[in-house]
């Protein structure tokens, strides 16, 4: 698409939300001033409610007064004297068309009338009854008077005396007399007023009275005033015209008062702001149109070029030419910028995919190998004729590469452990130095620094610190060094106290660092040149571990070498920390378990099996279960003192097992120690939140579950006892 259709497309999406807005608002605003106008009519229609209310009211106070006092209801005075008074009445009450006085079975006692209006009246039986039975004043329903002659109301008020009722006093009004009362208080001009019973029976409507008055009303209006006191809505009226309705039911008689004013006045009225609306953005489009169009040249001027140098893609960038607009201009500078930075991506992302490539391949060999080995000693083991020797240098193989493997999957998993966060650290004041020391100590057990003179300056030093991290840092180190050591390798390890900062060196005289690869040597796979013969191994992620675990611990780490064959140094600073008063502990005997009752639940057969044979050969009395129910029967009916629970078991899993035997069992009963391959923070946390002591990641190793239980115990007083431990000597 040209840039010219673009600025078309551009301009109609500016214009159209505006068009948007300015419809919505007009729509908005006739809104508003629809519900102005409802509110208007329905307050001016409760008003005139009121005023029905208060005439009824007072035609309510003056008949209860009469049958109150006596005389002209209960017959007191002479019939001439009682009819004289209600004659006045009338005339007081311009609304009422008669009044008299009837017995309790409804025969008239004394009557008047206004001139020429309803001369026959009966007071209908179902306001009688509800007179009777209410022994209060009742407003009746629209009556039809007799023989059809027109329509009227009552309202009644019975006499009682020595408690029941002798006579009652009526006042009626007819259609007319509520007619006459409507126009009197008109709404507004067109509108129409309507006064419906409680059946929805027409007394009085302005419009076409003589035609309605007495039949119901529509029944969508009747039932939109139904269960409500007033309100206001759209309805279609008697003679089929729109209407707008706001109606209000009477409080003394349950009546309805509806006032309808035709729809189309409300919307000739609000037309007018609507057309100066609409002129008004029809005008500002007009205008923006051709602003729009007079700049759009300008525009495309300035767009020409950038087009120009985007085709470019950067390989051959036209000479620097200042553009007209200054966002132009910098939208130039910046996408040759970026077209730079994109040719620099693109050589990082072809180094990455040979870097992920290297690696695979890599972590395929690393892995074929200890395999080999494995596969070999298994084979091996399992020739009928294997001699004792061939039978333990094959389980040395096994155990070595083993080793390696998990090695190797340590690395990976604390890889992506750092990467995302979740190491928890239990920081506390450590002797720097004695950590290398039995790292060295470790690693000269072992044989790995076989190839290598080490040397060490070491100055005591404290910081506070991860012991087991820490030793980590130490042993990738070490590690690092002795992979790329040659035959009369050398690794010289200092330690000392420089500005506040613990600053731990180790300088090697092996291959090097190639300068290319000294800045990115802590990211994950980096690793220098190999031969052939791959003899340094590893999946290059071990100085990214180091990297990682001293910046969870405040300090940095730097590389130093001087290029290929020259060694290299690193230094890893971490802040240090004064000495506690209290002096470092001595140094204690290690302390061994006595035998102890185990259940182990495990649901994979073979970690089963060798998991229980390491303890039982440890002395330890083992029972086994594999899934969760069989777990919590096992530990309720036995004297269990320790349960190791894998947390991934069928049916219920490890922690609802740990929360129903915590539920059975006193706290102090059992240590519960949590066996799983997890070992993220949030694993951690619901094990503890469960109720475990502790918790062991596989695989299972014998020393770090019996320092578990002891931990346990000495953190939980009563489920242990020092006759559960016994010395086993201190170390020389």
């Amino acid at each position: 698409m040209r840039i010219r259709a673009q600025l078309v497309l551009m301009m109609s999406a500016v214009v159209a939300p505006l068009a948007l807005l300015a419809g919505s608002s007009i729509y908005a605003l006739g809104q508003a001033q629809r519900e102005v106008h409802a509110q208007r009519y329905l307050e001016r229609v409760s008003a005139l409610r009121l005023a029905l209310d208060n005439e009824i009211q007072g035609t309510t106070r003056m008949l209860e007064g009469l049958a109150f006092t006596g005389g002209v209801a209960d017959g007191a005075v002479p019939a001439p004297q009682a009819r004289a008074t209600l004659q006045w009445l009338l005339q007081s009450f311009p609304l009422w068309t008669a009044a008299g006085v009837i017995d309790a079975e409804g025969q008239p006692v004394v009557d008047v009338h206004r001139a020429g209006r309803l001369e026959r009246l009966e007071v209908d039986g179902t306001t009688l009854q509800r007179v009777l039975a209410q022994r209060g004043t009742v407003v009746s329903d629209l009556v039809p008077g007799l023989d059809g002659a027109g329509f009227h109301t009552f309202i009644v008020t019975p006499v009682v005396r020595e408690g029941r009722v002798v006579r009652a006093v009526y006042v009626a009004m007819d259609d007319r007399a509520w007619l006459d009362f409507l126009r009197a208080y008109p709404i507004a001009d067109g509108a129409t007023l309507t006064l419906n019973d409680r059946q929805g029976r027409i007394i009085a409507r302005t419009l076409n009275h003589a035609q309605w008055v007495g039949k119901t009303s529509r029944t969508e209006y009747w039932e939109s005033t139904l269960g409500r006191q007033e309100g206001s809505f759209d309805s279609p009226g008697l003679e089929g015209q729109r209407f707008h309705i706001a109606f209000s039911r009477l409080r003394t008689s349950s009546w309805v008062l509806g006032t309808g004013v035709p729809a189309e006045r409300i919307e000739a009225a609000l037309q007018l702001p609507a057309l100066l609306t609409a002129g008004g953005l029809a005008v500002a489009m007009l205008v923006a149109l051709g602003i729009a169009l007079m700049l759009g040249r300008r525009i495309i001027d300035s767009l020409e070029p950038l087009a120009a140098l985007a085709q470019s893609g950067g390989h051959a960038l036209p000479a620097p030419q200042r553009l007209p607009i200054r966002e132009a201009e910098a939208a130039r500078q910046a996408l040759r910028q970026a077209l730079a930075d994109l040719a620099s991506a693109l050589v990082q992302a072809e180094r990455l995919a040979k870097a992920k490539d290297e690696f695979l391949a890599m972590l395929a060999h690393e892995l074929r190998n200890p395999l080999a080995a494995i596969r070999s000693a298994t084979a091996v083991l399992g020739m009928p004729r294997v001699t004792p020797e061939g039978e333990k240098r094959a389980r040395e193989v096994l155990e070595r590469q083993v080793g390696h493997m998990v090695r190797m999957v340590d690395e990976l998993l604390d890889a992506a452990r750092l990467s995302s966060g979740n190491v928890r650290l239990e920081p506390k004041a450590l002797d720097l130095a004695q950590a290398v020391r039995r790292v060295l100590q470790l690693f000269e057990q072992a044989g790995r620094t076989a190839q290598l003179r080490i040397g060490t300056e070491l100055q005591p030093v404290l910081v506070r610190a991860d012991e087991t991290r820490i030793e980590q840092i130490i042993s990738n180190l070490v590690d690092n060094a002795a992979k790329y050591a040659r035959k009369d390798g050398q690794l010289r390890i200092s330690l000392r106290e420089h500005e506040g900062q613990a600053e731990l060196a180790f300088s090697d005289n092996g291959s090097g660092l190639a300068p290319e690869l000294l800045p990115r040597i802590f990211e994950p796979f980096s690793q220098g040149e190999r031969s052939m013969d791959r003899a340094q191994g590893g999946l290059g992620l071990g100085l990214h571990v180091v990297r990682r675990l001293v910046e969870l611990h405040g300090g940095t780490v730097q590389a130093h070498s001087e290029g290929v064959d020259r060694g290299a140094t690193f230094i890893v600073r971490l802040p240090a920390v004064a000495a506690e008063t209290e002096g470092a502990p001595a140094a204690e005997g290690v302390m061994r378990l006595k035998p102890l009752r185990i259940a182990l639940v495990e649901d994979n057969r073979d970690v089963e099996e060798m998991t229980s044979s390491l303890l039982r050969l440890a002395g330890h009395q083992v029972v086994c279960a594999v899934d969760g129910e069989s777990a919590v029967a096992l530990v309720q009916g036995q004297q269990t003192e320790v349960a190791l629970l894998d947390i991934g078991l069928p049916g219920i899993d490890g922690l609802e097992v740990a929360r129903r035997i915590r539920a059975l069992r006193s706290p102090a009963a059992v240590v519960l120690i949590a066996l799983t391959g997890y070992g993220d923070t949030r694993t951690r946390e619901a094990a503890a939140a469960a109720g475990f002591d502790a918790f062991l990641q596989k695989p299972f190793d014998l020393r770090s579950f019996e320092e578990a239980v002891l931990d346990a115990w000495s953190h939980g007083g009563s489920r242990g006892s020092p006759a559960a431990v016994q010395d086993a000597g201190r170390p020389g």
